[in-house]
């Protein structure tokens, strides 16, 4: 299960530290929460570090000019299991209706790594200051303090591990 990780807004890991990438072949139309439709990228893609590893999810939106990462509830992964997170990652990028495709990325050398990683919209800070629509209450999460208080721990937990992770790198 992939959770959005609210406070990532770019990207700015180094291209050697990045593994199977996979991108959207096409832009599909989403509505993500608190933002308006529209045409999305999609990518997928491991950040290694040691004998850890994280998937990621990310989705670029073209009229905000800004990005969305999803990780892993479990944060990150011991590399014998990263296979099954991996394949859970693309079942969920396609289930949106995006079509993935190898980028091939692995085989590049370093310099044409670098010059391709840092030329994805998804390593660029965000070009626009986007405006969030104020969110309206979750029913369940707003009438249950404990549900509440287990997700607040849960984004806790997950933002501490992706901090983590990106600090051993």
């Amino acid at each position: 299960m992939f959770v959005e990780h609210k406070q990532l807004k770019n990207l700015t890991v180094a291209a050697d530290k990045i593994a199977h990438l996979h991108a959207a072949s096409s832009s599909v139309q989403l509505a993500f929460a608190g933002r308006a439709p529209q045409l999305c990228r999609a990518y997928l893609f491991q950040i290694v570090g040691g004998q850890k590893t994280l998937v990621v999810v990310a989705f670029y939106l073209m009229e905000d000019q800004s990005s969305i990462f999803f990780v892993p509830k479990s944060g990150e992964t011991p590399l014998v299991d990263v296979e099954k997170i991996y394949e859970e990652g693309y079942s969920f990028v396609e289930s949106m209706g995006f079509v993935l495709t190898e980028t091939d990325f692995h085989l590049l050398s370093a310099d044409k790594k670098q010059s391709y990683w840092k030329a994805l919209p998804i390593f660029q800070p965000p070009k626009k200051t986007v405006i969030a629509a104020q969110p309206v209450a979750d029913t369940a999460a707003a009438n249950n303090p404990a549900l509440e208080k287990e997700f607040q721990e849960h984004c806790s937990r997950s933002l501490e591990s992706l901090g983590r992770f990106l600090a051993s790198m």
